[in-house]
This record gives C-alpha cells, structure tokens and sequence, in this order.
C-alpha cells in the first residue's frame, strides 16, 4: 500500500508541474475550480465504498454467505439511486453557477462547461466503481488494489503526454481523458471482482428490511461526507467570486498537496477498518477499542511527519515542485496541512459509528457543523478580510466538530470518550505545540540549510513525545516485536 502511495505521488507531482505548464495558470485555476468535483469524488470513492463495506465486513464476522450476495446487489441498486439523484443535483447547481456566479473570461465558457459535463460523469462513475472498490478492500485483497491505483495513476502520466498533442482545446481535452481514464478502472475492477468474489452476481434479491437499512446507512454516509466535500468546492467557489482563477490555482495546488497526505491516511485507515468492524460484529468490544486507539495514534502520527517538513519548508518545496510560485498558494497550503492535521483521527472516530450501524444524528451535526465555514467564510471576505482567512474559519469548525464526534461516540456506541481525550488528544496537542514553537524559530531563519535541519530536529522531538506519551508500553512492545532479531521475554508480554 506505501509503495502505491510513493509512486501516485511521484506521478501527481510531476503531472501537476505539467499539466500546469501546459494549460497556464488561467486554465489550471478553471479547471481546479469547475474541475475540482472530481478530486471532491475521487476522496469520496473510499467513503462510498465504505458503506459497502460495512456490511460485507459484518456479514464475514457473522459468517452468513447468502447475506453477502444481498449486500452486493443491494448496494448496486443503492449507489445507482444516489449516482442519479446526485447528478440531477449538481447540473442544476452547475448551470445556475455558469449563468450567474462564475468569474472567468467568456472565451473561456465553453472548455469550462465541457470540464463540468466531463467531471459531473466521472463522479457518476466513481460511485458505481466504489462497490467493487468496497469488495476488494472488505476482502482485504491490498495488493490488486494497490496495483490498480498505480495503474491509474500511469495513465494520469499518459494524458499528460497526450495533452501536448490535443487536437482540441487542451482544458477540454484534459477532461475528456480523464473521463475516459475513469471509464477503464470501473471495468478492470468489475472484471476483477467477477472473477475472484462468488458473491458478484447480478441477482434479483431483493429484502425490504436490510434495503431499507443499507438505504439509511448509505444515506446518512453520504450527507455526512458530502458536507465536507461540498464545503471543499464551496470555499472554492468563494475563492473564484472574491480573487479569480489565479487565487482558484493557488488552492488547487494546496488542495492536491493536502489530498496527498490524506492517501497516506486513507491506507492505514483501510487497512485497519475491515479487522475493526468485525471485532465489532463479533463482539470482541476491548479489540475493537484498541483497534480505534492504536490506529488514532498512528494515523496522528504520520500525519505530523508529513506536515512539519510541508510547512517548515513550503515556498522552497513548491519552487522545487513547479518551478513558480502562485501567489497565496504558501499561505493557502501551510493552512489546508493544519486542517489535515486535524482531521487525522477522524477515520478511527467515524468507524465507531459505521461499526455501530447509527449515523444519523453524527452525520446531521457534522453537515450543519461542516457547512459553517460557508456562511462565514462568505461574511469575512465581504468584510474585506484576506483570502486566507476562509481557511482559518475551517479550522475552527474542524475542531468543533472533532468534539462533538466524541461526544456522540459516548452517547451513542458507549465509546470510551474521556479515555481517548485524555490519552490521544492532550498528548497529541503538546505535539502540536512543540511543533509550532520550532516553527517560529524556522521562520527567523533564512539559509534553507538550516530551515531542513530545524525541520529533522523537530520531527525528531516530536517522534520522542509520540513515542514515550501517546504510545503505551504494551504498544510500544508490539512495535518493538515487529523488528528483526528483537525478542520480548514472556513477564514481558
């Protein structure tokens, strides 16, 4: 799964710098903003897929065959309803943004409008692919789906190649092909899954009760989720209407930089949610606990290693990346990583609910708390407040919202709230903290050699704080254990 992730970051880096070449940064800035919907889906894939998911892993605890063909056909009914009922919703949000809101030079309406189509179809697809996506990750086959990404993203590499040929206008044709890249993985995984998983038939099942709950299920992921999403493309419509397509590039950039990251993320996360959702349907709670802890504190973890060096040595490492630097896009990206940061220990937190099987009132608090950063957003930069500002409003709500998660988690799932306050958040703050205070000296400090020494030195405290107070003995002991040659005596274990 890491040597995925090295290689479709190798590849976005270098087809970023690209592509950006190629189509200027008007361009480039359209298409971040009409374009942006399919970064929004491409997040959104793994959360549709973990609906699916869900109750494929539950089905494998309790070891019912029958009900696994039911979650299979079941969820293709279901993801085709929300694909269709989500396309009716974004073209009449689309055309009324083209006819009233948009600000971008007319001669560039109709490359953009194609973008849209092409992106608003990409977002249909992903939602049918993320049932096989949720059958390869339920089944834990980790390296089909990591070859299947890298495979993805070498195609991405060969638009690039081909966008220097485009026999249209080059925006466009950069969305058509990224439709057609689309189009190829939705039939290599169902091809995939046909042959390897007996429950892939295409049956008339049908079962009120367990639609009916798969439907609410889905539902409220699908709200929940969105709300972030569309918070991500409404400050980016917001940025569009205050500053223009260039502000639009300087947040794509720091968008790409920060879905990055999240990938990272998303593979330990994968990894972990499938053994957790079973210990919970197997009723093994102390596993599952622990599985919700320990992947917190991993996921804080490398999170932070990504972060401090990103923002420690930002306009050096986008110069070294694009060549140019897009005004805002320092500030914009240093502020996204924060959010990031944040937003580490949400996976483990959202598993509860999923292992749970009750989302509503955690999805309704998280849409309403998500979408604030809109309206003040919206009511600063009226005010005349930088454009940066939207993104410290995001901030503030991200950490609103991490809170009330763990306050539903206790209400709703019994989870152990106060515990992992205390012993993941706290610790995780002075981490925090730490990392800041190197940060301030990093900024009194102009030769870059001694930026990327302070940047090693405070990755390196903050490793120790990790490492002696967020980890607990017993944790550190299996870590330990991990390594070659490394014996642990039985008083020990």
């Amino acid at each position: 799964m890491y040597i995925r992730m090295f290689v479709l970051m190798v590849v976005s880096f270098y087809t970023s710098r690209i592509v950006l070449r190629q189509l200027g940064v008007e361009d480039y800035g359209i298409y971040n903003l009409v374009g942006s919907i399919v970064a929004m889906f491409n997040s959104l894939r793994t959360i549709f897929a973990s609906s699916t998911q869900r109750y494929l892993n539950y089905e494998m605890g309790q070891g019912n065959e029958h009900n696994l063909r039911l979650v299979f056909n079941l969820s293709i009914h279901i993801n085709l309803i929300i694909g269709a009922l989500f396309v009716i919703a974004v073209e009449l949000l689309g055309w009324w943004f083209f006819a009233n809101e948009i600000n971008i030079a007319p001669d560039r309406m109709h490359p953009a409008f194609v973008v849209f189509q092409c992106a608003v179809a990409i977002a249909a697809i992903s939602i049918i692919t993320s049932v096989f996506d949720a059958e390869i990750i339920a089944h834990e086959h980790m390296n089909f789906y990591a070859v299947i990404a890298i495979a993805e993203s070498l195609m991405k590499l060969g638009i690039v190649y081909l966008l220097s040929r485009a026999p249209i206008d080059r925006l466009s044709f950069y969305g058509l092909l990224q439709l057609g890249v689309c189009i190829v993985i939705l039939v290599i995984n169902f091809l995939y899954c046909k042959t390897h998983f007996s429950e892939v038939k295409f049956q008339r099942m049908r079962d009120k009760t367990y639609f009916k709950k798969m439907t609410q299920f889905a539902g409220w992921n699908f709200l929940g989720n969105t709300a972030y999403a569309v918070t991500q493309n409404g400050v980016n419509m917001l940025l569009n209407v205050f500053g223009g397509p260039a502000v639009n590039a300087a947040r794509g950039i720091a968008f790409q930089v920060s879905e990055m990251t999240k990938q990272f993320l998303t593979n330990v996360n994968t990894v972990m949610t499938p053994y957790s959702i079973k210990a919970f349907a197997g009723e093994r709670l102390e596993e599952f606990q622990k599985a919700i802890f320990i992947s917190s504190k991993i996921l804080f973890y490398v999170q932070l290693m990504l972060t401090i060096p990103l923002v420690y040595l930002t306009q050096w490492l986008i110069s070294l990346w694009l060549g140019q630097v897009p005004e805002y896009a320092v500030v914009f990206l240093q502020l996204t990583l924060c959010i990031s940061l944040i937003r580490s220990v949400h996976g483990p937190i959202d598993t509860i609910f999923k292992a749970k099987g009750e989302l509503k009132y955690y999805q309704i608090s998280e849409g309403i708390i998500l979408a604030m950063p809109l309206v003040l957003g919206y009511i600063v930069l009226k005010f005349g407040a930088p454009y940066a500002s939207v993104f410290v409003c995001c901030i503030a709500m991200e950490l609103v919202n991490l809170f009330v998660m763990l306050i539903l988690a206790h209400k709703i799932a019994g989870f152990n709230s106060r515990s992992y306050a205390r012993h993941i958040l706290l610790p995780s703050f002075l981490c925090i903290v730490c990392a800041g205070g190197m940060l301030y000296i990093v900024r009194q400090l102009q030769p870059i050699w001694i930026q990327v020494l302070i940047s090693v030195i405070s990755m390196g405290i903050c490793s120790g704080l990790w490492w002696w107070i967020i980890l607990t003995k017993e944790e550190r002991t299996n870590i330990l254990s991990l390594l070659p040659n490394y014996h642990v005596h039985d008083s020990q274990r």
